[in-house]
């Protein structure tokens, strides 16, 4: 009874999590309709990749099972071959033997435990034969079964790879629309005041998006906490994505200071979860683009911005090291890279203080 209700409560809980991700558009007003689309345009641009990745991941399974067929074809072709010497010395034993053999030793009965003997002998001779004539044919008819395999898979892998240049026509028109959308909002956004103001309003937004989260959050994680706590693992976390550290934390930047850090990796790398957790949020928000926050427990969670794909959805439990997204340039940035934070109670802590030292 107890389970059921605790269940019951979860159930209930995520799908308040949901509502709110869903809902948040109070704190994600968009202010023209040029943020709208870049909004729309990048989503979509994620979805591609995503579907992308996972076709291009098809495909090498594909290829790989057909390299696997064509080297099973080439065993069965090398094995048929042996076989087929094998039967033709036979076959030339038996010519040499010639074809009225039996039946002269069938009518000679002068050594009868001779006779007997090699009639014996012809009996497993032919017996051979026949086995070696089954073997053949069975070897012809698998030969058979990977030809219509190799072709079938062929086939698949032709289909995915037409899906994928699809796509990529997809991700090209996709880019140029996203082009167009940065450069009007570059307009938009021309006078320095408006664009600090812009930086500044995108923070105060995420802060409050941060402590409703933590608000609804609160409880649930609280009853999930394992026996080794966030905090204990100061120092010892992994980093989200390997690559370059251009943005420290605390570092000036228009409007104020970075909250987190900045890392340059190559578009489309994997990024990660730095410890166990629930996503809380999974979506498009302004000023940060695809966002994944994922909360560690009833003080910590960890945020990554400027996502190209998210690879979780809000209320998920993951594992440290548990792929949560690709990293992109989403948000309105020019450059790939990962924005980094962790945060305690919505107060931004330094990540180089929390993860492993870099070599």
């Amino acid at each position: 009874m107890a389970a059921a209700s605790k269940d019951q409560e979860l159930r209930q809980l995520q799908n308040k999590i949901k509502a709110l991700a869903e809902n948040i558009s109070s704190l994600n007003q968009q202010k023209n309709q040029a943020n709208a689309e870049l909004k729309r345009i990048e989503q979509q641009y994620g979805e591609t990749s995503r579907t992308m990745q996972n076709l291009d991941e098809q495909v090498n399974v594909k290829q790989q099972r057909i390299d696997e067929i064509q080297q099973e074809i080439q065993l069965q072709n090398g094995w048929l071959l042996t076989q087929q010497t094998q039967l033709a010395e036979q076959v030339k034993t038996a010519h040499a033997l010639g074809r009225q053999e039996q039946l002269k030793l069938l009518l000679n009965q002068q050594d009868i435990n001779r006779s007997s003997r090699i009639m014996t002998y012809y009996r497993y001779f032919n017996q051979a034969r026949l086995e070696q004539l089954q073997y053949i044919n069975a070897s012809l008819q698998l030969l058979t079964t990977l030809e219509q395999e190799k072709l079938q898979e062929k086939q698949g892998l032709a289909k995915l790879i037409a899906e994928n240049k699809l796509l990529q026509k997809q991700l090209v028109l996709s880019k140029a629309e996203r082009k167009h959308i940065l450069l009007q909002i570059k307009q938009d956004y021309k006078d320095n005041r408006k664009q600090l103001s812009r930086l500044k309003e995108n923070e105060k937004q995420l802060k409050q998006l941060i402590s409703k989260l933590d608000q609804v959050t609160q409880a649930e994680v609280a009853t999930k906490i394992t026996a080794q706590s966030f905090s204990k693992s100061k120092g010892k976390l992994s980093w989200p994505v390997r690559g370059k550290i251009i943005k420290s934390f605390g570092n000036h930047r228009a409007g104020g200071k970075w909250n987190g850090v900045l890392i340059k990796a190559r578009e489309g790398s994997k990024i990660t979860a730095i410890a166990h957790g629930q996503i809380i949020f999974s979506d498009w928000f302004k000023g940060y683009g695809l966002l994944v926050i994922i909360k560690h427990d009833k003080n910590y969670m960890s945020l990554y911005a400027f996502n190209q794909s998210l690879y979780g959805e809000v209320g998920d439990w993951v594992n440290a090291g548990d792929m949560i997204a690709t990293l992109g340039n989403s948000g309105g940035r020019e450059k790939a890279g990962l924005y980094f934070e962790i945060r305690k109670k919505n107060k931004p802590l330094n990540p180089k203080k929390w993860c492993k030292k870099r070599r």
